[in-house]
């Protein structure tokens, strides 16, 4: 099939995975369009990109749908990736993490890799934290949960198996750590039971509200949000400081910054590493805040804001409320959706 995609037929189906996933294609896309789904178009017999979005706004077929959403997400990922993260992890907040678990203030921690791929990142998080249970006896493996959702039930498929090939391991891997991790299964690897144990894979749309969720100490949504608009991105992290513990930390990509209007969080740097906390309190800016280390003290302050401020942002609040109220009505007989390693393991 060598049909071309034109203006108004990419500004539809723009607009229809936009509505349908949040993201957010430039006009400078039209190819990755076009490859993309050239390929499902063929193999469900669809002649041209016309027919293609009016099947799918009928809502005729869930599967041709799913495929098409599914082939409109990047899952380009890799083991550790931009590393930084991973070291505050490991040098930062585990050692603060282990010491509440010694005073008996916490039992668990509780992480959410939101936009989690083919898996590296949740199995990263838990291999960063295996190396460091090492040293420090505190911390015991059934210490850590973990929840990795994705839109794509192709990368979803993957994670869940934890099987890669040899060129997926050989990215960004330290050395050593396929003999200790992984097993071999056939032509792959596989990661191994302590590695897949803390981790529950979910399909989940990151327009949805988060708040049957729960809540979690650290929230990774990094190389998702550079998909969105800045309005999205700005619900999204919305979201997100709602779904944080106090004192919460949420990690984006190392190219990523919030975007201007973003409320609720500080912006915390540590050598080459930067990245956001709750701020407790009144809802305040992303601003700089001071370099921190595990054992300076976790207190931020807020930023004032003025009355008139507080009065929109009480506004919204209550109308947000009122959304996540419906959200959670709609979803009590879905209860069962929220992860259980009894379903998934």
């Amino acid at each position: 099939m060598t049909v071309a995609i034109n203006t108004r037929e990419f500004d539809l189906l723009r607009d229809f995975i936009a509505r349908e996933t949040g993201i957010s294609l430039a006009t400078d896309k039209v190819y990755l369009v076009e490859t993309r789904l050239r390929e499902i178009m063929r193999s469900e017999g669809i002649e041209d990109f016309s027919a293609l979005h009016e099947v799918l706004l009928a809502g005729r077929s869930a599967s041709l749908k799913a495929k098409v959403l599914d082939a409109m997400t990047t899952n380009e990922t890799l083991w550790f990736r931009d590393s930084l993260p991973f070291d505050v992890f490991r040098d930062i907040l585990l050692p603060a993490y282990a010491a509440e678990i010694q005073q008996g203030k916490r039992k668990k921690i509780r992480i959410w890799s939101a936009a989690c791929s083919t898996g590296q990142e949740p199995y990263s998080l838990v291999m960063t934290f295996l190396e460091a249970a090492r040293t420090n006896p505190t911390l015991e493996p059934g210490q850590l949960d973990i929840l990795a959702t994705d839109y794509s039930d192709k990368a979803l498929a993957q994670a869940k198996a934890g099987k890669y090939g040899s060129m997926a391991m050989s990215r960004g891997l330290p050395e050593g750590y396929r003999g200790k991790y992984f097993s071999p299964a056939g032509n792959d690897f596989e990661v191994n039971r302590e590695i897949r144990d803390p981790v529950v894979f979910r399909k989940f749309n990151l327009q949805d509200s988060f708040v049957m969720m729960g809540n979690f100490d650290i929230i990774l949504t990094r190389y998702v949000l550079i998909y969105f608009s800045d309005d999205f991105k700005r619900e999204v992290l919305r979201k997100a400081h709602g779904a944080l513990e106090k004192g919460g930390v949420l990690f984006v990509g190392s190219s990523e910054s919030l975007p201007e209007g973003s409320t609720g969080f500080s912006l915390i740097r540590s050598g080459r590493a930067t990245y956001y906390q709750k701020v407790e309190g009144a809802v305040g800016s992303a601003v700089p805040g001071p370099v921190k280390t595990a054992r300076e003290p976790e207190k931020i302050l807020a930023p004032a804001r003025s009355v008139a401020s507080s009065d929109q942002h009480s506004k919204a609040g209550l109308e947000k409320a009122t959304e996540d109220l419906a959200e959670i009505v709609k979803r009590l007989q879905d209860m069962n959706a929220r992860y259980s390693r009894k379903t998934d393991h």
